[in-house]
């Protein structure tokens, strides 16, 4: 193969390969996302994996297994078969995860949308997906009135409250994951549409495997730590930061359903938020909101991690002299 200097591109297949060392020795791989992250991760089943930021609703990662188990099985009773499109959408909260890795699990392709698109957008993604079923919330049902899909929108609370969930953290092995391949489609995403209209993204389960193990071998074991869920889930950002890389790193989530400076505030100084994966905008209303900050006790926040965009030089001064304690990271 002729690769071009220092690049790793191959100009024979036309790809672009990492020019370093995995972090996951070929010979460890699983089958698939959902068995790499709850069967290869440093935590403890007891362990916090999600909890609600101005609740007490908490998701231990035993809870996250069964209910991964639970939704895994309640698909399959449904009828959703390998490589059937499930579609998922939701504001941020602590079920978002257990029930698109529970998709991946089935053998699904588990797919997402922003649920504050128009419902014109809306229709256009599904159209354009074909998904087999739809999970929403009671709040966004009507954005799915006249389309033509095999069956109505499923509401996630009431499909939560028909799970049947094993005894066992363990159980997830009564999911049958040897049918699901490495190279099976897992995440079906579509772009904002800033180019032109919204397309279809397709990533596959090796694609995040490698995604998930690149962030635990970055962070390594964090189980002290806890980040601080903001950006959306429905988003490729937050989806693989919280959903693959902080699952896979052991470490607690708080999940806010939607972004305020208080918010976030009154989250770090109830919860004990060590790390805050933000957006541009974020950092720089942090540093223009300063006095606002004054008020909370933040002292147990050790980093935000700045990714999405580039951020100014400006912005980047300005945080370091309002909160030279925090350190402020891009990605």
């Amino acid at each position: 193969m002729e690769n071009s200097d220092e690049s790793g591109f191959c100009s024979v297949t036309g790809i672009y390969n990492s020019l370093f060392s995995s972090p996951l020795p070929h010979s460890s791989l699983p089958l698939s996302l959902p068995e790499f992250l709850l069967h290869n991760t440093p935590h403890r089943p007891s362990n916090p994996a999600f909890l609600d930021a101005f609740s007490d609703k908490t998701l231990t990662y035993a809870d996250l297994t069964s209910l991964t188990a639970a939704t895994a099985s309640a698909l399959l009773a449904a009828g959703v078969r390998r490589g059937d499109v499930v579609l998922l959408i939701s504001p941020n909260s602590i079920y978002f995860p257990a029930l698109s890795i529970g998709i991946m699990a089935a053998g699904a392709v588990f797919s997402t949308a922003n649920h504050l698109l128009t419902r014109r957008e809306i229709h256009a993604q599904v159209e354009d997906s074909r998904p087999v079923l739809i999970l929403t919330t009671g709040e966004l049902r009507s954005k799915f009135d006249g389309l033509n899909i095999p069956r109505p929108p499923v509401l996630i609370d009431q499909f939560l409250s028909t799970l049947v969930t094993p005894a066992a953290a363990d159980n997830i092995a009564l999911i049958d994951c040897r049918k699901i391949e490495l190279d099976d489609a897992a995440v079906l995403m579509y772009s904002s549409g800033t180019t032109g209209r919204s397309k279809g993204v397709i990533c596959t389960h090796r694609n995040l495997v490698y995604m998930a193990g690149v962030l635990r071998h970055v962070w390594g074991s964090t189980r002290e730590d806890i980040y601080l869920c903001v950006v959306p889930l429905f988003h490729m950002f937050g989806f693989s930061v919280f959903v693959c890389g902080a699952v896979a790193a052991g470490a607690a989530v708080v999940v806010m359903q939607r972004y305020s400076l208080e918010g976030v505030l009154e989250a770090v100084e109830r919860r004990g938020v060590t790390r805050i994966p933000a957006v541009p905008p974020m950092v720089v209303q942090l540093v223009r909101m300063v006095h606002v900050a004054g008020d909370y006790e933040l002292k147990s926040l050790r980093e935000v991690i700045c990714s999405g965009a580039p951020l100014a030089k400006e912005h980047v001064e300005r945080f370091a002299a309002c909160y030279p304690d925090i350190t402020l990271s891009q990605v």
